[in-house]
């Protein structure tokens, strides 16, 4: 079968897509359709391993339900959504603390994405060094260079002024680099 243009986006996709909200009539499912796959990448991100991600996107949502009558007041949806998610993340991370399991532990190697065929041994030697980072710097960049998000949404998202997420930026972006030519 041969598509030759590209279906209508659903509503739910051009809500992703932009910054606003359209009406007051969005509902949890619109949310949840359009930024499911983004939340769960971001997670992904965070912990590196699937079990933890799916366990921070899953609360993600739960609490999003939670607070589903705040939706309609919400200006800015994808900023709120991606500060539910790194809350949801930082949970996620504390629970595995407190109950003194290692957060991914017993994963098995199925469940890692696969990598490009091009480049594959640059790319494990970028995610590597981005294992390294402290978690504070894998979350801007994750922010800024996976979910795309603008610098007003991402200071929302990590609750740091515009100038102090400049300097973190700068500051991740340098330790990569620097991670990167160590062997």
């Amino acid at each position: 079968m041969s598509v030759t243009s590209d279906p209508p986006a659903s509503p739910s996709l051009r809500l992703a897509q932009e910054p606003r909200m359209l009406s007051a009539s969005l509902t949890y499912e619109d949310v949840a359709r359009a930024y499911v796959d983004r939340v769960y990448r971001f997670c992904f991100s965070f912990f590196r391993n699937s079990w933890d991600a799916a366990d921070a996107c899953q609360e993600t949502f739960v609490a999003i339900g939670r607070n589903r009558h705040k939706l309609s007041g919400v200006e800015h949806l994808t900023p709120w959504v991606m500060t539910a998610a790194y809350r949801s993340c930082l949970w996620v991370r504390r629970k595995a603390i407190r109950s003194r399991e290692p957060a991914g532990a017993g994963e098995p190697e199925w469940s890692q994405p696969a990598e490009p065929l091009e480049g594959k041994e640059d790319m494990r030697t970028v995610r590597e060094a981005i294992g390294r980072l402290p978690e504070r710097y894998r979350t801007a960049l994750a922010l800024k260079y996976q979910q795309n998000l603008d610098a007003e949404a991402m200071s929302a998202v990590l609750g740091i002024s515009r100038g102090a997420l400049r300097v973190l930026l700068h500051r991740a972006v340098a330790r990569l680099r620097q991670e990167v030519r160590s062997p």
